[in-house]
């Protein structure tokens, strides 16, 4: 049976995003019935995201552009001034919706049952639309999210601290109010999407077809490649040399429709903020009156999910 998904991401930036749209355009046990847009400048994402619709003739799925701070305001979103470069024509702006992003995610909740939000960036979005209509607890199948720190999360020689993790803590606020909210919960956690990624060989080959669109998808990773590999290095990392991009939002997106890729365990999982504001992911041994039950991926298997990217988007 097709699951039939809200799209609900930061595209624009790190170009995990673009790849997970990629695969879910060449999934046919998805349906994405609607993409929302999320962070700093939302209206030139949702252009991002309508020109790579247009580019493989799907532009029956609409986009819209929703929340552009985060649900407290501050300075909570990244952009880091390369984005869309290689995907936009200086001055294109492609058609997208009028409705914003919380609206049209209430009303796709309405209009399908059981739908699946998949949520690839900050949870701002869903949690203004879960304090605008409390009911949409009630009315979703699932929100499987690409986020968290559970247990150990390390790359490249360096061991991540707890509360680093983009996704969620850009906007802590919005990723409590969800976590909280007693949705069933599929957690793709950093720990585990920081051991995938997609290799020059691999980029290569998708480089080598005549696609249009996986000629401007190969232009936007390569345009990403050196980024990551600063932004990394930064952060102590030695960065593997075959590492063109991590394969973070593909991986969550591809647990929607079949989770063998990873294993998940079922963990009690409380959402916290602690006193200078960080947002955690903490597992917990038992039920506590702080946690909740989420189905939390705990380790993949890389070279199958590799394989299978590239196999399906191939083909776009």
């Amino acid at each position: 049976m097709t699951q039939r998904i809200a799209f609900d991401t930061d595209i624009g930036s790190d170009v995990d995003d673009a790849m997970a749209l990629a695969l879910g355009l060449a999934s046919p046990e998805l349906e994405i019935v609607g993409i929302t847009t999320v962070g700093n400048e939302s209206l030139r994402r949702a252009w991002v995201a309508r020109k790579l619709l247009e580019l493989t003739d799907r532009t029956e799925i609409p986009v819209y552009a929703g929340c552009r701070v985060p649900l407290l305001a501050g300075r909570g979103f990244n952009w880091f001034g390369h984005e869309a470069g290689a995907t936009l024509e200086p001055g294109e702006e492609p058609p997208i919706e009028p409705e914003h992003g919380v609206d049209a995610l209430l009303r796709m909740s309405r209009e399908h049952r059981d739908l699946e939000v998949l949520v690839l960036g900050p949870l701002t979005n869903l949690a203004l639309a879960l304090a605008k209509d409390p009911d949409l607890a009630g009315r979703l199948g699932r929100v499987t999210i690409m986020g968290g720190h559970v247990r150990r999360v390390a790359y490249g020689g360096h061991v991540f601290r707890p509360g680093v993790d983009y996704n969620l803590c850009s906007d802590p606020h919005a990723s409590f109010v969800v976590l909280r909210s007693g949705i069933p919960i599929r957690l793709v956690t950093a720990d585990v999407t920081l051991q995938a990624w997609l290799t020059d060989a691999e980029l290569a080959e998708l480089e080598a077809k005549r696609s249009r669109f996986l000629q401007v998808l190969a232009a936007e990773i390569r345009a990403w490649t050196p980024l990551q590999r600063r932004i990394f290095g930064g952060l102590g990392c030695d960065v593997n040399d075959d590492n063109a991009a991590f394969l973070h939002d593909p991986l969550a997106l591809a647990c929607v429709y079949d989770e063998r890729f990873c294993r998940f365990e079922e963990l009690e999982i409380e959402a916290r903020i602690d006193d200078a504001g960080v947002f955690h992911t903490i597992e917990r041994r038992e039920p506590t009156e702080d946690s909740a039950p989420m189905r939390c991926a705990t380790s993949v298997d890389v070279e199958a999910f590799r394989a299978h990217f590239v196999e399906r988007v191939s083909s776009l």
